[in-house]
């Protein structure tokens, strides 16, 4: 077998890692049917010479029979700062015959110890009086006289809220807002640099942007109303509804560095670290806000102030600052970068004289200009650019009430980026301390000419890789998926957001609603872990409550980092759940067991503060969200919020017995057949005598399906009475985001996939044919976006109701999980009669997992791929005679129903043909 993709916390060849036992992963290849692993040897080494000699100096596991080729936590001697480990495995296949030793793969350790630190954290000051909208730069001269004996150079960085380094006068990667956002109080990231390239002899320079992010916003806040009758004047846009900040979170701008290099001998020098020596001045930046834009000013470039021995003559001296509250730790997940940049669609000169850009989609990301050949003439020239997803009614200008949470006529808010011409060649810019959701700009101040090559739209997100894929004959299930795709990646970044220009914060609830949709189509194995510390962070502790938080221990609210807490929207066991029910269904997905581990303790104290808020066993009037964003329905919140805490319970009984507390098995599970037995006393939730749950609506019977709470008696009324709410509403959707998810969960569980599809391809809103129909490029935020809520126009570029994705994959595609971690594998493909071809694919810990299907008449074929380690049971649809040919030499087969059951399929490539 041959061994591929070596990861390491599920990166490739990481820098900085900050866990002292981090997970190994491989992928198996082999040509051969049916194989998978029965045993395992890693060896870790300090040097590759030691690991070519096959000695691991630092973890030799020896052969350890196991079928598991990831999450294999490192399990060798204690490990330190800076400490470079090399590594390599090889394996043994069912026949125990021994493979070929991996490539070799490496991984460095970050500073561990808070005294690793020797920098300070620099800026303009704990209570300077300055331009807080703009953006400082810090730069520092310093001397490496004995280059040739460098074994390796790093850059430790963070700032807050971001930055942007560099070396040299280069920028010292590809990111964008380093180093990912946090909560602040409790976690400060920092990321890791190889500067062993840039390095040289005697003198380098290092420079440092200073971006506001989260971190500063709320110190130079741009409210949007003075009172509840004064009006504020025209300002930029900047969320900030909430009720309580938690101490912190928000600060003033700063920055620390420290710059080592490590010698043949295997001596450490600090060469340089931030500290008052360090200097400070303006940027061209003279305003940055996470919410209404950036201006730069070009004329005010300093060339080569980030490069040796530049003329810093007039910069301050930086200031040595208060640091966070929060630890500095390890980045351990992917970064923001610029995924695609597209060109403008078209550019339209409008009545006003100024220029309507169309970028053809909705995006998350931010506009790019290009201006060619500008002179001492055009210096100074003003150019705005105002993002907006939607136009106004009369087509004349950009409209951006559905970015602004606003009405513009009242809080005369608006986003807008600008760039100050500096009249000297070839210009090109976009921003570099925020992004917004758009399709359209609207550009003020050009005056010259324009085409569509001199606009182009950067979109950014998070870099998880897109590993899934999904396609079939019918073009509106292709652009369904394609629109609900766009909508996921628009708010994959620090958070997974619910939206990229109203509020870019993360609600937890889509962290696990969501979660098997975005499993689906990308690589989230180092992004979740990420969101988890999230929630770990923002629970209520002791000192939260000393500084000042007045939710009871054990509190997780609804928003994590928790930036904002929006009073009567902070409360929701769906909400606060995700610190169980995301990690619970990462381990679902990835078959990993430590993120549960990690968090259990979170999740226990969760439990106990839920416990605190019931009456007679049942949550009453807790949750302050229900079903968000149901549609002419009204499911009691009574219902779903116990519904929640019933599998919330119930889960933590299964995690207690993965983890090892037994103790708590019991207990967890006693609790939930209370809820249980409550549950069905309430009349809210349940009437006896007519076997009706809630309100008869169509989340109702979702939800109690989904959860498990309903009486087993009930079990086949209710799936028929899920089918009559749906029919009685002519097979349009009413659910909100948590019902939605389980009532197409509920229905495909339940052989119901011909009703999932009426609903979704609906002619007539609601229904997603009905975006595609309406050229939506996003989902939007709700069923009925081009009504006003609450008096508000709302966001086109919403996941929350993007739970299609998961159906198209689990059911339409037919590839779904039957073991954690897709140890084992359905691949079902369900809407034969309806769908003639389907072809997709998912990611799973063993590698990607792959079905096509065609129907061709009476005649069924399917092409399956299953990678090593893996056993499926296919299920293909009679036809014909029945007659079954296959290149499959190991299966056995049995006939339910109408359904071909091909079992106990193992790895290879295969294809199945029935007629």
């Amino acid at each position: 077998m041959n061994i591929t993709n070596m990861l390491v916390q599920y990166l490739k060849n990481p820098l900085g890692i900050e866990t002292k036992n981090p997970l190994l992963s491989y992928t198996l290849e082999s040509e051969d049917q049916n194989q998978f692993q029965t045993a395992y040897c890693i060896l870790v080494s300090s040097t590759k010479e030691l690991l070519h000699k096959n000695i691991g100096d630092l973890w030799n596991s020896g052969k350890v029979s196991h079928e598991n080729n990831y999450a294999i936590a490192y399990g060798g001697a204690l490990l330190s700062s800076r400490q470079e480990l090399f590594w390599k495995v090889k394996v043994w296949d069912k026949n125990d015959l021994e493979s070929e030793w991996s490539d070799i793969a490496s991984w460095e350790m970050g500073l561990l110890e808070q005294n690793d630190w020797k920098a300070h954290w620099i800026g303009q000051g704990d209570t300077a009086d300055c331009n807080k909208s703009a953006a400082p730069q810090v730069a520092r001269d310093f001397q490496v006289s004995d280059v040739k004996n460098v074994v390796k150079a790093r850059a430790y960085v963070s700032g807050l809220g971001l930055f942007q380094a560099s070396m040299n006068g280069v920028q010292l990667d590809d990111t964008f807002f380093n180093p990912g956002e946090s909560d602040y109080s409790k976690t400060v990231y920092y990321v890791t640099y190889d500067i062993t390239q840039q390095l040289k002899s005697d003198t380098n320079a290092f420079g440092i942007l200073i971006g506001n992010g989260q971190y500063v916003n709320f110190r130079v806040n741009p409210t949007m109303m003075l009172d509840e009758t004064t009006e504020a004047p025209e300002h930029r846009y900047q969320k900030n509804d909430s009720k309580y900040v938690r101490q912190g979170l928000y600060g003033e701008k700063k920055v620390i560095a420290q710059i080592e290099v490590i010698y043949e001998d295997g001596s450490v020098e600090i060469v340089a670290a931030t500290d008052d020596a360090w200097q400070l001045t303006d940027s061209p930046i003279t305003f940055n806000n996470w919410y209404g834009g950036e201006d730069y000013d070009a004329r005010a470039e300093l060339r080569g102030w980030n490069e040796p021995l530049a003329d810093r003559t007039g910069w301050q001296q930086a200031v040595i600052m208060e640091q966070p509250l929060g630890s500095l730790k390890a980045r351990e997940f992917i970064p923001v970068r610029i995924i695609e940049k597209l060109s403008a669609a078209s550019v339209t000169r409008l009545e006003n004289g100024n220029l309507l850009v169309d970028m053809g989609i909705n995006v998350a990301g931010f506009p790019e200009i290009m201006l060619p050949g500008m002179t001492e003439a055009d210096r100074g020239t003003v150019i705005e650019m105002y993002p907006a997803e939607i136009l106004n009614d009369e087509k004349t200008s950009v409209d951006q009430s559905s970015c602004t949470q606003s009405w513009s006529q009242k809080y005369h808010c608006s986003i807008k980026n600008s760039y100050t011409v500096k009249g000297d060649g070839d210009e090109r810019w976009h921003p570099s301390f925020c992004y917004q959701g758009f399709r359209y700009v609207e550009v003020s101040g050009f005056m010259w000419d324009a085409t569509v090559d001199q606009f182009y739209c950067c979109i950014l997100r998070v870099a998880n890789e897109k590993t899934g894929m999904f396609e079939t004959s019918n073009p509106v299930l292709n652009q369904i998926d394609e629109i609900t795709n766009r909508a996921i990646e628009s708010n994959m970044f620090f958070s997974f957001t619910d939206c990229p220009q109203i509020e870019k914060i993360g609600w937890l609830e889509t962290t696990h609603l969501m979660f098997r949709s975005m499993s689906a189509g990308y690589d989230i194995r180092s992004w979740i872990p990420k969101i988890v510390q999230d929630m770990i962070d923002a629970q209520t502790n002791e000192t939260d409550n000393v500084n000042g938080d007045t939710e009871e221990l054990g509190y997780m609210p609804a928003i994590a980092p928790e930036y904002f807490r929006i009073d009567g929207l902070n409360r929701d066991p769906n909400w606060g759940g995700a610190c169980i029910l995301t990690p619970w269904e990462y381990y679902q997905i990835y078959g990993d067991c430590s993120i549960l581990q990690k968090a259990y303790q979170t999740m226990n104290k969760y439990i106990m503060y839920l416990e605190t808020q019931t009456q007679n066993g049942l949550l009453a009037g807790y949750a302050q969200m229900g079903d968000w964003g149901q549609l002419h329905e009204n499911t009691p919140v009574t219902l779903v919020e116990n519904c929640a805490y019933y599998y919330l319970l119930s889960t933590m009984a299964k995690i207690a017995a993965l983890t090892g507390h037994f103790g708590d098995v019991m207990n967890f599970a006693a609790k939930a057949e209370k809820v249980k037995e409550q549950f069905h006393l309430h009349a809210e939730c349940y009437q006896p005598e007519s076997r009706i749950y809630g309100n008869g609506s169509q989340a109702s019977y979702g939800c109690v399906l989904f959860s498990g709470i309903i009486l087993e008696e009930n079990n086949e009324i209710a799936v028929n009475r899920l089918v009559e709410a749906v029919q009685i509403r002519d097979y349009h959707l009413s659910s909100g985001e948590v019902g939605l998810k389980q009532v197409f969960a509920s229905l495909g569980k339940y052989g119901k996939n011909d009703i999932v599809y009426k609903m979704v391809m609906n002619d007539t809103q609601p229904s997603y044919k009905f975006f595609v129909d309406n050229h939506l490029t996003t989902l939007p935020e709700y069923w009925n976006y081009e009504e006003l809520w609450m008096g508000m126009v709302r966001s086109r570029n919403h996941a929350m109701m993007g739970h299609v994705k998961e159906w198209l994959t689990s059911n339409v595609l037919g590839i779904r999980m039957a073991e954690p971690g897709y140890r084992k594998i359905i691949i079902e493909p369900t809407l034969t009669q309806t769908v003639e071809k389907v072809k997709g694919c998912v990611l799973s810990q063993y590698g990607l997992i792959s079905a096509e299907y065609c129907r061709n008449g009476e005649e069924i074929g399917l092409e399956v791929k299953i990678p090593v380690g893996v056993a499926a049971d296919i299920g293909l649809p009679i036809v014909g005679s029945g007659e079954l040919t296959t290149n499959c030499s190991e299966y056995r087969i049995q006939r339910r129903g109408q359904t071909y059951w091909i079992q106990s399929v193992g790895s290879g490539n295969y294809t199945f043909t029935l007629k």
